[in-house]
């Protein structure tokens, strides 16, 4: 089973997105996280398949996961 994991904004360039990626039954978006080695606290927002998602989501074969740090503006 696969799936996207699409990094946006300051985290593309310390972590490219990739796309494909192995997982296991049962595994969640954080612990996918934490094999990518991408530290929690530099996440904000998650999708999965462009709908709100959390660290603990469940993932599936083919979700496309996107994970964007801060933003700020003004």
């Amino acid at each position: 089973m696969t799936v996207e994991v699409k990094t946006f904004a300051t985290l593309r360039t310390l972590y490219p997105s990739v796309p494909e990626i192995g997982i296991s039954k049962g595994e969640t978006v954080g612990s996918l996280v934490d094999r990518l080695a991408i530290p929690r606290e530099k996440i904000t927002i998650i999708f999965i398949n462009n709908i709100h998602g959390t660290f603990e989501s469940p993932l599936k074969a083919g979700d496309s996961i996107g994970l964007f740090p801060p933003i700020g503006g003004g």
